[in-house]
């Protein structure tokens, strides 16, 4: 195998979002003060340089997972580093190829993907089974290689007052389109549109960046970030952007202010004596990404993550949602990737990991999704795909949506991979999907019932045992 080598230390650079303090001998600063009258304040400790050392290993770790939002127990991340640097110190490259792929596995969230990324699908005589692309086409989860990346548009644009002044002016067909190097805080910005949310997209309006896109330096841009570090009126959900019908947001990076899973404040809510229920739920801020309340909307080539209710809110018919990463959208109760009310799309070839439900419906009747080609990583709250059923609307019927297809997914969370909570009108399929663990290990009263079929798939990827 051809040797590639690397430096330790640019693994290293990887994490300096955390700080220079997290090597060396450093420590964080103390309040001291300077003997400098004119320079009262804080005094950084100096931190110790070391020599950079060039490595041969077998294999370097090259993830096709496109990040830029990065949510990890950064104390693990820091030890793991620590460890490979005092191991490279040693010139024992196998150690230290051991803490370094561990620290990326934990920092960049890549779960069970990692592990099973040479056998997402297998073919079986002639069926595959799993989440698979046809040669030369788009990769799951978008970022390089997606084969459809702007690098401009009618109107360029760097600020949220450009942003909110383009959305206005823009007519149908029409791009906005915002740089790489663009990231913006909409926390505190004064929402200056109809809709409530920070941007709002007209008719037939693009909202574009540049995900994917890989510059002259060979470095690859993780499109433009809009983010947010907290909610500024907690009695109203916070949302991104709205989205009119016939509208398009692509290679955008989102990040949201909250992606934890919040399990102390549901268990208040619901699990204790006499408890407050909905209400003191409810109480607890909201965020989410992008609202579709028009019918043919397209999210593609984005990174959605960090919204405590959902990523994708749906009230609307034929969307199209592919080539997605959607992740850390958790909070226990709520926690959506994609989620509809009325209305329904078609979902594949997306990255889903960290969602309390990747995908789920409030199940009314017109409510509905096809979901195929996409990859479950690994961590899951709960169930990956959901339809709600009438008990769960408290509308005195037993339907769950009008359809569900789900085939050709990979489920590399332990966690079961669906669950119909009620009957569908139509029907609802899962088949030809590989799911990590045997059948036996699931609760398999979750998969069945009427209008449904569940056949022909793999459960247990190790042994690549088809459950027909």
């Amino acid at each position: 195998m051809k040797k590639t080598y690397v430096l330790i230390t640019t693994v290293i650079s990887l994490v300096a979002l955390w700080g220079g303090y997290l090597f060396g001998n450093a420590v964080l600063p103390k309040n001291e003060v300077s003997d400098n009258p004119s320079e009262i304040g804080l005094k950084a400790h100096a931190v110790e340089s070391f020599p950079e050392y060039a490595y041969e290993y077998d294999t370097v770790i090259d993830p096709d997972v496109l990040t830029a939002n990065w949510f990890a127990d950064t104390e693990y991340v820091k030890n793991m580093l620590e460890s490979a640097k005092s191991e490279a110190m040693k010139l024992n490259a196998e150690n230290t190829y051991y803490f370094v792929e561990n620290a990326i596995i934990t920092l960049g969230s890549y779960s069970n993907y990692l592990k099973y990324e040479d056998t997402l699908s297998v073919k079986i005589g002639n069926t595959v089974y799993g989440a698979y692309t046809e040669e030369g086409s788009s990769p799951i989860g978008g970022g390089k290689g997606y084969h459809e990346i702007f690098t401009t548009g009618d109107y360029v644009v760097r600020t949220y007052a450009e942003i909110v002044e383009a959305c206005e002016k823009a007519k149908s067909g029409e791009v906005i389109f915002i740089p790489s190097d663009v990231s913006l805080d909409l926390t505190m910005e004064q929402k200056a549109t109809p809709s409530g949310a920070y941007i709002y997209l007209k008719e037939g309006v693009t909202l574009a960046s540049d995900r994917g896109f890989v510059r002259e330096d060979g470095t690859i841009s993780t499109g433009a970030k809009l983010y947010g570090t907290g909610i500024v009126n907690p009695s109203i959900t916070s949302n991104f952007v709205y989205c009119e019908k016939n509208t398009r947001v692509t290679g955008i990076t989102m990040q949201g202010p909250d992606p934890s899973k919040h399990l102390e404040h549901h268990f208040r809510a619901f699990s204790v004596s006499n408890p407050p229920g909905h209400d003191y739920y409810y109480l607890f801020p909201l965020c989410s990404g992008i609202l579709l309340r028009g019918d043919n909307v397209e999210i593609d080539n984005c990174e959605l993550s960090g919204f405590s209710s959902q990523a994708v809110s749906v009230a609307s018919y034929e969307n199209y949602f592919h080539h997605n990463y959607i992740h850390h959208n958790q909070t226990n109760g709520l926690g959506y990737g994609i989620c509809f009310g009325h209305g329904g799309g078609l979902i594949e070839y997306n990255l889903f990991n960290y969602n309390r439900h990747s995908i789920a419906g409030s199940g009314p009747a017109d409510s509905y999704y096809t979901a195929r080609y996409n990859v479950e990583m690994g961590e899951s709250l709960s169930h990956m795909f959901d339809m709600h059923g009438g008990r769960d609307r408290g509308d005195g019927t037993n339907i769950a949506g009008k359809y569900v297809d789900m085939y050709n997914n990979t489920f590399l969370s332990p966690m079961n991979p669906y669950y119909m909570r009620g009957v569908p009108v139509e029907y609802q399929n899962f088949y030809h999907n590989i799911v990590l663990n045997p059948k036996r290990n699931y609760n398999y009263s979750f998969f069945t019932g009427e209008n449904v079929k569940i056949y022909d798939n793999i459960f247990g990827i190790e042994k690549q045992t088809v459950v027909k």
